[in-house]
């Protein structure tokens, strides 16, 4: 009886591992049956042996599923689909979803898009082209630049043309794109301009698309060329007139009309009480001509667009005038009556007389202090003594130092402490011994703007010199007669 027990407890223990064997045999089998799918976007394709039953995606926006079993891919990614039974959930296949790289990337925007030049003709954008892959264009901007359904491209005018693609590859994916391509006409950035005799300017080419540039001008004694590039071309200006100068890149012409000037200021220096009005006249102009004034100090004269000035307190300024490319400089300077007409008269001296110790008195020859005596002696005013030969420039500086006339300085004389008919002696420690006060071997009429007029013996003549700064260790002594 006992073994008749043992017989049925073993049999009974052999059916359970039986059915319990079987229960996992299957689940493994479902698990080994997951296959990895590689997919393209647009792609479709039918599951013929997916299992019955509720379908589970773990991601969506990836693939979608139908009721017979197609999948259709909708976006890139990785999705597992599953199958979710009345006992289980099981896994059927993991599937990966690529785009077209390469017509993913191709995608053309305003700052990196194509270039072309309107004379270059027709013209294919550089799309790769594939087996079984279709195009559908459209230009959006036929005005600019129009297409044929092969992609040939016309030029119609300058601008930035788009065009819209549908591309359509071998496994049914659709992509979309807005291409860019700017139509460039070459032309100089302006076709007209003055240009002053002796002056340079430089004439940009805008919308060129690399092309080698030959330039020319069609008259090179009026206008010549200086240097050239890609981007423009440098000439000067050699005589009044009026001539062309043109560019030829990228199939078409450019053309840029020079009309060469010569403006000029009659008399560069003028010499003004206070509260005087004038008009500073620049000649050498045609209409199309724009004088610009600026004034260098507004607190001694002030200057209107049209040029005409007004003296306003002691002292000097430049009066510029900047037109066709050259800056005129207009000198002025204000100063009391008796300096204003000293300095009229010495003007009128200039480059006339020549430069004599010997004959400093006679009437074509002056030497330093004889040009500055014999200069205020012609408007009324003695210096040192009222005599027929002139006293030296040491004496004149000596002389007018002991009457309480002299400028003071610390270091430099300041031309804002000085006064347009001012006197310079020129000396000092650093000079030659002389046996003369403060060694003092040179007079000269300051005029303002750092400027002088004086007989030179380097120059052999009257001259008006450009000094700069006047430092102390060299001018020992500047006075006011």
């Amino acid at each position: 009886m006992r073994s008749s027990k043992r017989y049925f407890a073993l049999l009974f223990l052999l059916f359970a591992l039986a059915f319990a064997g079987v229960n996992q045999t299957n689940y493994v089998q479902a698990k080994e049956t997951t296959q990895k799918i590689c997919l393209y976007l647009g792609q479709k394709i039918t599951l013929a042996d997916l299992p019955e039953g509720e379908v589970v995606l773990s991601k969506e926006h990836v693939v979608e599923v139908s009721a017979n079993k197609v999948v259709t891919t909708i976006g890139a990614g990785t999705v597992m689909i599953s199958v979710k039974t009345k006992a289980e959930t099981v896994d059927y296949a993991e599937i990966e979803v690529k785009k077209n790289e390469i017509l993913s990337d191709l995608s053309f925007n305003r700052q990196s898009f194509t270039a072309h030049p309107l004379g270059g003709g027709s013209f294919q954008l550089p799309i790769p082209q594939f087996e079984s892959m279709t195009c559908v264009w459209q230009a959006r901007t036929p005005e600019t630049a129009t297409v044929t359904q092969e992609g040939i491209i016309t030029p119609v005018r300058a601008g930035f043309a788009e065009f819209f693609v549908t591309v359509t590859d071998s496994y049914g994916g659709v992509y979309s794109f807005v291409l860019g391509v700017e139509i460039l006409q070459p032309q100089f950035t302006i076709q007209k301009q003055n240009l002053a005799k002796g002056c340079q300017t430089t004439l940009l080419l805008e919308s060129v698309a690399g092309n080698p540039v030959v330039y020319q001008t069609r008259d090179t004694s009026i206008v010549s060329i200086v240097s050239y590039n890609q981007a423009g071309v440098v000439v000067k200006a050699k005589k009044v007139g009026s001539t062309t100068v043109v560019a030829q890149v990228d199939g078409v012409q450019t053309e840029c009309v020079i009309t060469v000037t010569n403006p000029k200021i009659k008399k560069a220096y003028g010499f003004y009480q206070k509260k005087k009005k004038l008009a500073v006249k620049v000649t050498g102009l045609n209409a199309e001509s724009r004088p610009l004034f600026r004034s260098s100090d507004v607190k001694v004269a002030v200057v209107t667009a049209s040029g005409k000035v007004t003296t306003k307190k002691y002292g000097s300024a430049v009066i510029s005038c900047e037109v066709d490319g050259k800056t005129i400089n207009y000198y002025l300077a204000v100063s009391t009556k008796t300096a204003v007409r000293a300095m009229r008269y010495g003007y009128k001296q200039i480059g006339k007389k020549k430069y004599s110790q010997a004959r400093r008195m006679d009437k074509n020859y002056y030497d330093c202090s004889s040009f500055v005596y014999r200069t205020y002696r012609a408007v009324g005013r003695y210096l040192v003594c009222k005599t027929s030969w002139a006293p030296v420039a040491a004496d004149i500086g000596h002389y007018y130092v002991r009457k309480g006339k002299r400028i003071k300085a610390k270091k430099n004389y300041s031309e804002k402490k000085m006064r347009p008919g001012d006197l310079i002696c020129f000396g000092g420690s650093k000079a030659k011994k002389n046996g003369r006060y403060k060694r003092i071997y040179h007079i000269a009429i300051y005029i303002g703007n750092g400027k002088t007029m004086e007989s030179s013996s380097t120059y052999n003549n009257v001259v008006i010199r450009d000094r700069g700064v006047f430092k102390k260790s060299e001018i020992p002594v500047v006075v006011r007669p």
